[in-house]
């Protein structure tokens, strides 16, 4: 906007230019269980990670401050389905229980886009498979342990996968200005975003300025 002023019988015109904080959000798949999470050590509390090594079929979990290190895989109780999703172009593969198995061919959602696919379903290897969930629970979905970076918003769970994912969490809610590339589609073949994992109370205009406090004191950490 345009402001006038006199400076000893001088008209001048000032122009102040207002900048609103604007940010682009990140692909849907940018963060998940295939990421390194940041979890609390059984041991001693302290931060440990989880991380999911696909080419050995193990979900491995360590902690530098202990030394504590434990690795895992689902067993049988669980099938594996893999597919091809047509919106993203991308392969994946995933684990359902078994009892909600209904035959070779299993409808089941594409972890990059969220949409169903139709994939073909096979019995994991003992050592070759773990189940990819996610951490709705605050927990990561490999060892069941409490997520390092979480903390209660009235009454409701606010947590992060690990530090990258929370600094993700406070740029997006303290931002002014949302918005998506304009070439998101073209390059992701979808126009689902990172924030379409974030539940309605997080997105809630009211509550983003306490919510992006309780994430700084979580930066701390």
């Amino acid at each position: 906007f345009f402001q006038y002023s006199t400076n000893g019988g001088v008209f001048q015109i000032l122009e102040v230019v207002c900048v609103q904080k604007r940010y682009s959000d990140l692909p849907y798949s940018a963060f998940s269980p295939w990421s390194e999470i940041a979890v609390t050590c059984p041991g001693c509390g302290g931060a440990g990670t989880v991380r999911l090594e696909r080419e050995r079929g193990t979900a491995v979990f360590r902690c530098p401050a202990c030394g504590l290190k434990r690795e895992t895989a689902p067993g049988d109780r669980f099938a594996q389905v893999t597919g091809q999703c047509a919106a993203t172009g991308r392969r994946f593969r995933v684990f359902v229980p078994r009892e909600k198995l209904w035959g070779p061919k299993q409808r089941v959602k594409c972890p990059f886009c969220g949409e169903w696919v139709a994939g073909e379903a096979a019995a994991p290897k003992k050592t070759g498979s773990l189940v990819l969930e996610e951490g709705r629970r605050a927990e990561d979905p490999y060892f069941h342990y409490p997520l390092y970076f979480q903390g209660d918003f009235r009454g409701k769970r606010v947590w992060a996968l690990n530090r990258q994912h929370l600094d993700y969490l406070i740029e997006y809610l303290s931002a002014e200005l949302r918005a998506v590339p304009a070439d998101y589609y073209r390059r992701y073949g979808t126009m689902r975003t990172q924030a379409d994992h974030l539940p309605a109370f997080m997105k809630a205009a009211k509550n983003r300025k306490s919510l992006v406090k309780l994430l700084r004191k979580l930066q701390e950490k």
